[in-house]
């Protein structure tokens, strides 16, 4: 009975939305006077209903168990051709629906955003038929909630307008900033983009790549010009499987995987300089074969690596100790490409920790990179003053987990690897703890505290006032946990594009509308903000209870600062 009354319900919906629906030049102009039903069961792909194209049904779900979904098997498409699916959808008591596409293997394509009113799926065909599923979006209430809708299929135009019109200087890959709109590589064992930008400034590049179970398969950045990239690659659900910044030599990234089912893994890649319109990479995306056995067959290390080795990836990361100094250095443990090392430290939240490199030997020049317990990169360090190679960073853990540090080099590995040794120190302390002499001002992330350090004034012996009488306690009264007094901590930040390679910021190279915030580093709380200048400078002051952390978004970087007068420069290397 409930499944006529729904079905009565159709015919009435479909007469409200007969002059609702208008069509296009692209829209199709075959549709019939009468209106088609579909045919329950039609709960999986093997019951999908067929909807030939151009087409339209009408159909109802509800959130009864059997009842919150309909297949549909859409026959008569063209391979390579654009397609629109449209819901419009009759939902009085407010049951939101969204649209699933699969192609004609059964293999996920994309998701609908979810509505109540009406829903717009449009694809690029690479078999001859498709299923799309109607579904109802689970409401957490035990009331039954239904709706009717409309579902019409048709071919749209074969070079439809684009939503979003690229900017002048985009590359022919734009728009594709999320994985929503990621551009879609040819279903082939390999496929490569090639001149893509990153422009506008902070432009984010996505691409989508079909792949098999069990395959392996490698992503790849080359022939970069004026760029930095990071890479990474995600699950059709959004899930990252890694990252890589610099794995591919040089400043290019690479990241291999292996598939664990058939549909589209997405790559992500960002920038990490600032580069122009004619600044460009390559990215390649190609099955590999497979190991001949899992375990690849040992190799011997060369002689003089340092004791965490091999270090060289997030899994095999070298748990180093808080508060202790080690030596490390630079030796490749199998004597091919530059070292990367990784190491990892236990955090808590709460607690702030500062790594730190030092004892640099000749020609030794580190870039530290720190990533959370998800292996989401923090931000990074590359010298922290102008002619001071060392890197520092440091971070306000909110968390209990694993912090990794990563030390390479890049295409900087020095000439003599035997004699690259580097010292590496994260230390570990409690925001705010009082101390009896004032606490060290910790260094930016890009330079030191330009002003020296302050002189702790010796304490004075005070004289009491006539008529004051002055004695001694001898047991002295339960400690008062009082609100330290706010502070005031002068910023002044310079970010700049040292486009000579000589490690100074110099005319003409500051840059320009670079957002900068400063927060309260015990409650993350936002206390000033504020764009640089044409010279590429921010001088701003706070007030803090404790510690501020200044962060560049766009750079991902971050420090915590706690003393006078902090100067920071934010260097951005041309190559």
């Amino acid at each position: 009975m409930r499944k006529l009354a729904i079905v009565v319900g159709l015919v009435v919906f479909a007469i409200l939305v007969s002059g609702l629906i208008t069509a296009t030049s692209a829209a199709p102009e075959e549709i019939p006077l009468l209106q088609n039903t579909e045919t329950e069961p039609n709960n999986s792909f093997d019951e999908a209903n067929p909807l030939p194209v151009p087409g339209h049904i009408l159909g109802a779900v509800s959130t009864t168990i059997d009842d919150t979904l309909d297949y549909f098997h859409l026959e008569g498409i063209q391979v390579g051709k654009q397609y629109q699916a449209s819901l419009t959808i009759d939902s009085p008591q407010g049951l939101n629906l969204r649209l699933v596409l699969w192609n004609g293997d059964r293999q996920y394509i994309d998701t609908s955003s979810s509505s109540a009113s009406n829903i717009t799926l449009v694809w690029t065909s690479s078999t001859s038929s498709a299923y799309v599923r109607v579904e109802a979006v689970t409401v957490t209430t035990t009331t039954v909630r239904s709706a009717n809708y409309r579902l019409d299929v048709f071919q749209t135009a074969t070079t439809p307008t684009p939503t979003n019109t690229p900017p002048p200087g985009a590359d022919a890959y734009e728009p594709n900033d999320t994985k929503e709109t990621a551009y879609y590589l040819p279903v082939s064992t390999s496929a490569s983009a090639n001149n893509a930008n990153f422009w506008p400034v902070g432009d984010v590049d996505w691409y989508a790549f079909y792949v098999k179970n069990g395959r392996r398969y490698r992503a790849s950045t080359s022939d970069l010009i004026g760029v930095d990239t990071y890479l990474e690659v995600y699950t059709q659900d959004g899930s990252r499987i890694g990252g890589d910044n610099d794995g591919g030599g040089g400043f290019a990234s690479k990241l291999e995987w292996e598939a664990t089912y058939d549909g589209y893994y997405f790559v992500r890649i960002t920038n990490m300089v600032t580069s122009g319109p004619q600044d460009t990479y390559d990215l390649t995306v190609a099955e590999i074969g497979t190991p001949a056995t899992s375990t690849p067959a040992p190799m011997s290390p060369v002689p003089g690596i340092d004791r965490c080795e091999p270090n060289g990836d997030f899994d095999h990361a070298c748990v180093i100790p808080p508060n202790q100094s080690l030596t490390f250095n630079l030796i490749s443990p199998y004597g091919a490409g530059p070292d990367n090392d990784y190491y990892k430290i236990w955090v808590k939240p709460g607690l702030h920790y500062e790594c730190r490199t030092s004892d640099l030997s000749p020609g030794v020049d580190p870039n530290m990179i720190v990533y959370d317990q998800n292996r989401n990169a923090l931000g990074g360090n590359d010298d922290v003053a102008p002619g001071d190679f060392n890197s520092a960073f440091s971070y306000y853990s909110t968390y209990s987990g694993w912090l990794y540090v990563l030390i390479g080099t890049g295409d900087r590995t020095p000439s003599d690897v035997n004699d690259s040794n580097y010292t590496l120190r994260c230390d570990t302390r409690v925001p705010g703890q009082p101390t009896a002499t004032p606490a060290p001002v910790p260094a930016a992330t890009s330079a030191p505290q330009a002003t020296a350090a302050r002189v702790p004034v010796p304490n004075a012996t005070v004289t009491p006032a006539p008529g004051l009488t002055v004695r001694t306690l001898t047991t002295p009264g339960p400690a008062v946990t009082a609100t330290p007094a706010p502070r005031f901590i002068p910023v002044d930040l310079l970010v700049y594009y040292d486009a000579n390679g000589d490690r100074q910021p110099g005319a003409g190279e500051g840059i320009t509308g670079v957002s900068v915030q400063a927060y309260e580093a015990a409650t993350n709380q936002l206390l000033a903000q504020g764009f640089t200048d044409d010279a590429g400078s921010l001088r701003f002051t706070v007030s803090a209870q404790g510690p501020a952390r200044i962060v560049v978004p766009f750079f991902g970087f971050s420090q915590l600062v706690a003393g006078d007068d902090t100067r920071i420069y934010l260097r951005i290397p041309a190559h």
